[in-house]
């Protein structure tokens, strides 16, 4: 993936990466932080993103920064996957926006990156209560991402 993408820090006592936007808003910080939702049989982490929120002291993944860097941050928050997966090569990452816009973001993004990330990667996708193979074209739910 030859997008242009921030620079990030990956904090090694969590699964957690952060970097800043910058652009017409100014410098917002973003989080990308993997969480273990599921043990066995597979090892399933979730993908949370968004701004941090310093008065919660957390991530608010509902937020729209309108920063007009939008692919910019999609390619860090890509890299971050890429990051992720080569520390822990047997996790599966479960992806879903926090709105069904988002969603369909995250799948645009798949979905122009698809010679880049089929070689790499299996994608399953949500399809209409099921898990199925992913394909261009179909508007899904969710995503599982894992390395071949």
């Amino acid at each position: 993936m030859e997008e242009e993408k921030y620079s990030y820090r990956r904090l090694p006592e969590a699964y957690y990466y952060e970097f800043f936007s910058k652009g017409p808003k100014g410098t917002v910080k973003k989080v990308v932080r993997y969480r273990l939702i599921e043990e066995f049989p597979k090892r399933i982490y979730n993908l949370g993103f968004g701004d941090w929120d310093d008065e919660r002291g957390d991530v608010d993944d509902k937020i729209a920064t309108n920063n007009a860097d939008r692919q910019k941050v999609l390619a860090t928050v890509a890299d971050t996957v890429i990051d992720f997966t080569k520390q822990h090569p047997a996790a599966f990452v479960f992806a879903q926006g926090s709105t069904a816009s988002r969603t369909r973001l995250y799948q645009m993004g798949i979905a122009a990156f698809w010679q880049e990330i089929g070689p790499v990667f299996e994608v399953a996708a949500y399809y209409k209560g099921e898990w199925l193979p992913f394909e261009k074209g179909k508007n899904y739910e969710a995503f599982l991402i894992k390395r071949k």
